[in-house]
C-alpha cells in the first residue's frame, strides 16, 4: 500500500473545449497507464468511455483513474466542463485533495472555469494552472495568467514561459530550473530534452525568474532578506517556499504547454508531485458522531476505524457501483461497514480500483484512495461507511436544485410500468436529476438543471435500457411565493378516536432565501419534541406546494399560535405541519406570487454579429450587465428569465454563422413577468 506522503489526489477542471481531457489522456500516456493516446474529437479518449460522450465529444460523467509517476500514487478525477454536468464537478471537488485548472490559451478564462474555480475555493483546495493550447495561432500566454489573475485568483504566478522559434511554439521554459524543456517534433515519446536557456530567451527568463522569486517571498522575512541580497532564491528554498504558498493557497503555480501535441505534460505532473497536497498535508475534516452529535477531527489516519464517503453512484447490470473515498482507516475486500444513514451493513465485496470503465480487484485501500464496490443496495450518494464501533457522519454532498422539467412517458403504453424505477435509477446516479407525477394529467414529469442534462438522460435510457422515450419540449420550474406579509388561520381534522382537531396561526413574509425559513414567535406555546423536530428538520419545508401545485420559497412562515382540540397528550408529529400547510394556501391566495428561474448569461460572439445578438438579447428581455470587446470578439454578460433561453444554442449560431458560444449558469429565481 503507497505511504500516506506519496499520494497526490487531484481532478482536472475547465471550461468546455478547453482541452481538459486532451491533457488526462496525455497524463494517461505519460504515467504508461495508457500505450495509445486516445483523443476527444475521433472517439477514441479512455476517459470518456460513456457512448453519450464518444458520440458528442464532451465530458459527461466523473471519470475516475489511478496513475503512477515517480514514485507517487496519483488518484484523477476528469470531470465535465459542461455547466449541465455541474453534479459531476460538486461531487468530486468534495473528494479532491487538489486540482488542475486547465485554461485555453487563446479563449483566456471562460465563464465555467470561474464557476468550478469558485467551487473549488470553497472546498480550500490548492491549485495548479495549466494554459493549455500554446499552438495555437493566437495564444497568449501572458493574457492568459493576467487573466487569471485578475478573475480566478490573484495569486497566480507562472513557473514556465513558452518558448518559440519564430512562431512555433516549440518547448518550455522552466523558471524552476531555468532549462529549456523540448519535445522532439512528431514524436511520440513523452521525455523532454532540457538544455540551459539560450542567450536570446535568457532575458525575458531571469525577468520572470526574478518576479517568481519575489512573489514566492512575500510575507516571509527570512526568504525577503535572502531575495533583497542576492535577487533570487536557492533552488530547493525555491521549491519549498512555492510548495507551502500552494498548499496555503497563497498562490498558484501556472504552467504552459499544448496537451495534444504532448508539450508540458510531463512538467505539469512534476508541478502535481511537488506543489499540489498529499492527504497528510489537509487539515482533518471535522465531523460528527453519528449518536452523540459531538464534533470531532478525523484525521487521514490508516490505524484509525474506517471512514468513507459515498460520492459518486453508477448503475450496472448486478446494481449500484458505489464510489468510495476513504478518509480514514484501511479496509480489506470483504470487509462490512456500516452505512451511517440507514443504519445497514455494507460489504466491500469486490474491493475495485478504477481506471474510467475498467476495474482492478484490491486486497485493501487507505486513506486517500478512491475505490468502488459493486453490487450495494440501499446507498445513496453523500453517504458515510463506517466501522461499526466508530460511527460518523461525514458532510454530506451538496448539489443544486433543478430548474427545468420535461413530461416523460414510455413510447409503448405497454411497458408503462418499465419507466419509474428506471426514473428512480436515473435520480439515485444524479442528484440533480428528480422526477414526480402530475396529480392532474398523470405524466412523470423529469427535472433537471438544463436541456442537454435532460436530453442525455432520456437517451440513456433509450440506448442503455431499451426503453423509448414519449417526452414533451422542456419548462422551466416554477416556485411560488408571496407578494407581501400576510396572517392566516388552518386547520387539520385527524380521524381519532375521540376525533382531533389542530388549529394554527401563522404569517407569511417575502424572503430573499430561496428555500423556505421557519420562525416560531415569541411566547408561542411550547410545541411537543416530536412536532418541534419535525418542522426543525434541515428539509422540513422543503418541496411543500402552494395552491399552484409549484414547491413554495423565498418566504418566511412564522408561526404565531397552535390549538389541539380537545386537548390531549399526543399529536402525531405531521398534525401541525398539515395544518400549516392549509394556513399557507389560505394566505398564499391572496398575494401568491410566481417565481421563475433566472440565469447568468454570457455570450462570446465575433464582433461583426455583435448588433444581431444584441437585438436578440433585447427582444427576449435580457438584462445587459456590461459588455467587454478585444481583438475582434465581444463579450456580453446578461441577467435573463431561463424560459426565453430554451434553444437559444439554434439562435445563437445562426447569428454568429456558428461561430459563437454562451454559458447559462443558475442565478436564482426572479418574478415572473406575465407574457
Amino acid at each position: 500500500m503507497t505511504r500516506l506522503e506519496l499520494i497526490r489526489n487531484f481532478g482536472i477542471l475547465a471550461h468546455i473545449d478547453a482541452g481538459k481531457t486532451t491533457v488526462s489522456e496525455r497524463i494517461l500516456f505519460a504515467t504508461g497507464i495508457e500505450h495509445r493516446m486516445g483523443e476527444v474529437h475521433d472517439g477514441t479518449a479512455t476517459m470518456d468511455w460513456m457512448a453519450e460522450e464518444r458520440e458528442r465529444g464532451i465530458t459527461i460523467g466523473a471519470a475516475v483513474t489511478h496513475c503512477p509517476w515517480k514514485g507517487y500514487e496519483l488518484p484523477l478525477i476528469d470531470t465535465p466542463g459542461h455547466v449541465d454536468f455541474s453534479a459531476e464537478v460538486v461531487r468530486s471537488l468534495r473528494v479532491l485533495d487538489g486540482a488542475i485548472v486547465v485554461l485555453d490559451a487563446v479563449a483566456g478564462v471562460q465563464a465555467q472555469t470561474e464557476t468550478v474555480v469558485r467551487r473549488a475555493r470553497e472546498q480550500e483546495l490548492p491549485l495548479l494552472l495549466f494554459v493549455n493550447k500554446m499552438d495555437r495561432l493566437g495564444a497568449d500566454f501572458a493574457r492568459s495568467v493576467a487573466d487569471a489573475k485578475a478573475k480566478l485568483h490573484p495569486g497566480v504566478v507562472a513557473v514556465q514561459l513558452p518558448a518559440w522559434d519564430g512562431e512555433r511554439f516549440c518547448g518550455i521554459l522552466d523558471l524552476l530550473t531555468m532549462q529549456l524543456v523540448q519535445w522532439e517534433s512528431g514524436s511520440t515519446e513523452m521525455e523532454p530534452q532540457s538544455r540551459p536557456i539560450p542567450q536570446a530567451l535568457h532575458q525575458s527568463a531571469a525577468a520572470a525568474r526574478e518576479t517568481l522569486c519575489a512573489t514566492v517571498a512575500e510575507g516571509e522575512e527570512d526568504l525577503e532578506n535572502i531575495f533583497l541580497e542576492s535577487g533570487d532564491l536557492p533552488q530547493g528554498t525555491l521549491l519549498a517556499a512555492l510548495r507551502r504558498a500552494t498548499l496555503a493557497r497563497r498562490l498558484v503555480p501556472a504552467f504552459a504547454g499544448s496537451a495534444l501535441h504532448q508539450i508540458g505534460v510531463s512538467g505539469l505532473l512534476d508541478g502535481v508531485v511537488s506543489f499540489l497536497p498529499s492527504p497528510l498535508d489537509r487539515a482533518p475534516l471535522m465531523v460528527r458522531e453519528a449518536g452523540s452529535g459531538r464534533e470531532v477531527e478525523l484525521a487521514p489516519d490508516a490505524q484509525a476505524p474506517p471512514a468513507l464517503l459515498v460520492f459518486k453512484l453508477h448503475h450496472e447490470r448486478h446494481g449500484e457501483l458505489a464510489f468510495l473515498r476513504i478518509f480514514a482507516g484501511t479496509i480489506d475486500e470483504g470487509d462490512a461497514l456500516v452505512n451511517c444513514r440507514s443504519g445497514e451493513r455494507i460489504r466491500l465485496q469486490p474491493l475495485l480500483r478504477l481506471h474510467a470503465d475498467h476495474r482492478e480487484r484490491l486486497a485493501s485501500a487507505g486513506p486517500g484512495m478512491l475505490v468502488a464496490v459493486q453490487g450495494v443496495h440501499g446507498v445513496r450518494t453523500g453517504d458515510t461507511l463506517c466501522a461499526p464501533e466508530r460511527q460518523l457522519l461525514l458532510a454530506p454532498v451538496a448539489f443544486p436544485d433543478p430548474v427545468i422539467a420535461q413530461a416523460v412517458e414510455a413510447h409503448d403504453a405497454a411497458r408503462h410500468d418499465e419507466l419509474e424505477p428506471l426514473l428512480d435509477m436515473l435520480t439515485l446516479e444524479d442528484p440533480t436529476l428528480s422526477w414526480s407525477t402530475d396529480e392532474n394529467s398523470g405524466l412523470h414529469l423529469l427535472s433537471g438543471m438544463g436541456e442537454l442534462h435532460l436530453e442525455v438522460s432520456l437517451h440513456r435510457l433509450e440506448r442503455e435500457f431499451g426503453l423509448p422515450i414519449l417526452a414533451s419540449s422542456p419548462q422551466v420550474k416554477l416556485m411560488e411565493t408571496i407578494g407581501q406579509a400576510e396572517r392566516a388561520r388552518g386547520w387539520l381534522e385527524m380521524p381519532s378516536e375521540p376525533p382531533l382537531r389542530v388549529d394554527v396561526e401563522l404569517e407569511i413574509r417575502p424572503e430573499e432565501a430561496e428555500n423556505p425559513v421557519l420562525e416560531l414567535a415569541p411566547g408561542l406555546k411550547p410545541l411537543p419534541q416530536a412536532c418541534l423536530s419535525a418542522l426543525q428538520a434541515a428539509d422540513a419545508l422543503h418541496g411543500w406546494p402552494g395552491p399552484g401545485g409549484h414547491p413554495l420559497g423565498y418566504c418566511r412562515i412564522i408561526l404565531h399560535s397552535w390549538k389541539l382540540d380537545p386537548p390531549s397528550e399526543t399529536l402525531p408529529p405531521g398534525a401541525i405541519q398539515g395544518a400549516m400547510q392549509n394556513a399557507l394556501w389560505r394566505g398564499l391566495q391572496t398575494d401568491m406570487q410566481l417565481m421563475e428561474p433566472r440565469m447568468r448569461l454570457i455570450v462570446r460572439a465575433p464582433e461583426e454579429s455583435l448588433s444581431a445578438v444584441l437585438a436578440d438579447l433585447q427582444q427576449r428581455q435580457a438584462e445587459i450587465e456590461s459588455l467587454d470587446q478585444e481583438e475582434g470578439w465581444a463579450k456580453v454578460h446578461a441577467r435573463v428569465a431561463m424560459a426565453h433561453f430554451l434553444a437559444y444554442s439554434t439562435s445563437l449560431r445562426s447569428q454568429t454563422k456558428g461561430r459563437g458560444e454562451f454559458h447559462l449558469e443558475p442565478d436564482g429565481y426572479m418574478p415572473r413577468v406575465s407574457r
